[in-house]
Formats: structure tokens, C-alpha cells, sequence
């Protein structure tokens, strides 16, 4: 019996003693005991971070592919290679510069790195600098890299535009790309809410004879020395609107402008338009 209450007494002694360590005793000034715990420092030892660049399945993948193919391929990834942040870049036209898989997309298909781009840079209210860029690529027909820039006035119903652009081409003529350029300008102005006046013209000039190049001809996606106009009248609240008109394109053989009849989509986006 003494045995067991000397146990139990040694065992309440070794769970103060361990309270102790954990808690402090304090008096207010009132003689009361009041105890709080004491603050837990704790030593974490954590193992130094190590960066490693993250390479998607799909990567890992095409590398293993590659590597069946060049079985010397180096041991460090092509993928750590130092490249733009993330191949981040402004411009779908620099893809070939920056973009490792740019000799097997051409394989694929000759149109992957084709690419349609516009930038609209406003300069007051009225008047906005347009700049644009096209690729378009016709496998067996030919293909068209262009770049064009205007400046686009408008006023109440009326606007005015007028630019430059300038690009190569190349056709089954011509398999090496030559240097094409030219001029163009618009103008149009909303005659109602419902119908639209318009009227264009073009110069274009090519660095060999157009006329012994049919591709040139037969192709509308390349650039023709033109003039027109045409009336454009709404169909719906949304922005949708259908043209009609008459534009005479320039024939090399013959020598002379021809009559062509269009009917043609068209939409319009806050002040500027999309269509002909």
C-alpha cells in the first residue's frame, strides 16, 4: 500500500515538473497564482530550395521522340536552353525565331506558321495609326508575307484612310520570294443609320511582270491595282451589314481595267469597319 501511494506521488511530481517546463507561474497583484504558457520556439531546419525548370508531359515526350531520332542529343534538355520568358512573345511573325519545334511544324503543314495580325495605336479622337500584318500560305499556288500601315480619320459620318504596305511573295513562277508594294485609300461616309457610301482605290506594284504570272492574277488574296465603290446598308442591330458595288481591277494581258460586280459581308466595330 505505502509502495503504491509512493508511486503515484513520484508520478504526479514528474507531470508538475514537466507542467513546470511548459508553464509560468505568476502572482497579481490581488496574491492570485496565474499561469501561462510559455512561448514554443521550435528550430526548423529547412533544406536549401532547389529551382528546377518545369517541362510539361507533352515536351518530355516529343524530347524522348527526339532523342529516338538523335541518339546524340545532349543531356541537358533543349528545353533549359535560354529562351524568352516562357516564349512569351508580342508577335506571332517571330515564331520562327523563337519557337524549337519551327522545322517540324513546317513538315506538318506548310500554313502553321501563317498569321493575321492587327494593331490599332489611337493618336487624338479623330485620327488612329493601323498597322497590320498578314502570312497566308497556298500550298501548291503560291504564298503572300505583307505588311501594311494607314492612318484612319473620321468625323461625325465621314472617314478617310490612306497608307503603304509592302511584302513578298512567291508562286510556282517564282519558287525564290520576290518584293511586291504599293498604296491604297479609302474613303466613306454614312449616308442613314442604315446604308453606307464607299469608294477605294489601289496601286500595286510587283518586282516582275505581273502578266506572265497567272497566279498573280487568279488569286484575289494578293494585292491588285484597283478602284471601286460600293453601298453597304445594315441588316441587323448587332453591326451586321451586306455591300454591293463595282470594282475595276487592273489586267496586265490586256492592258486595261476590268468590270468586276461584288456582293460582299461586312461589319463594323465601334469607328472602324471590317469588310470589302
Amino acid at each position: 500500500m505505502k509502495r503504491g501511494i509512493s508511486l503515484i506521488i513520484l508520478l504526479l511530481c514528474a507531470f508538475s515538473m514537466q507542467a513546470q517546463s511548459d508553464l509560468t507561474w505568476i502572482r497579481t497583484a490581488e496574491g492570485r497564482m496565474v499561469v501561462v504558457p510559455k512561448r514554443a520556439v521550435f528550430d526548423l531546419n529547412l533544406p536549401k530550395f532547389a529551382y528546377r525548370n518545369f517541362t510539361p508531359s507533352d515536351r518530355q515526350l516529343i524530347e524522348a521522340k527526339l532523342r529516338e531520332f538523335i541518339p546524340d542529343l545532349p543531356t541537358s534538355s533543349v528545353f533549359d536552353q535560354e529562351r524568352p520568358m516562357d516564349m512569351i512573345i508580342s508577335s506571332s511573325a517571330y515564331q520562327p525565331f523563337f519557337n524549337p519545334y519551327t522545322p517540324m511544324l513546317r513538315r506538318v503543314s506548310p500554313m502553321a506558321l501563317d498569321f493575321h495580325e492587327v494593331s490599332v495605336v489611337p493618336v487624338s479622337e479623330q485620327l488612329a495609326f493601323i498597322t497590320s500584318g498578314q502570312q497566308y500560305t497556298w500550298p501548291g499556288v503560291g504564298g503572300l508575307t505583307r505588311i501594311n500601315t494607314e492612318l484612319l480619320w473620321t468625323h461625325e459620318r465621314f472617314s478617310l484612310s490612306g497608307g503603304a504596305f509592302a511584302g513578298r511573295y512567291f508562286t510556282p513562277f517564282n519558287p525564290s520570294p520576290q518584293f511586291m508594294g504599293g498604296f491604297n485609300a479609302m474613303a466613306s461616309y454614312d449616308v442613314t443609320d442604315w446604308m453606307t457610301v464607299r469608294g477605294w482605290g489601289q496601286y500595286t506594284f510587283y518586282e516582275s511582270k505581273e502578266k506572265n504570272n497567272p497566279h498573280l492574277m487568279l488569286n484575289p488574296f494578293y494585292n491588285h491595282t484597283n478602284v471601286g465603290g460600293a453601298f453597304e446598308f445594315k441588316v441587323n442591330d448587332n453591326g451586321f451589314r451586306v455591300g454591293v458595288g463595282i470594282n475595276y481591277e487592273y489586267n496586265p494581258i490586256r492592258g486595261k481595267m476590268e468590270r468586276q460586280f461584288m456582293f460582299y459581308p461586312a461589319g463594323k466595330i465601334g469607328t472602324f469597319r471590317i469588310g470589302n
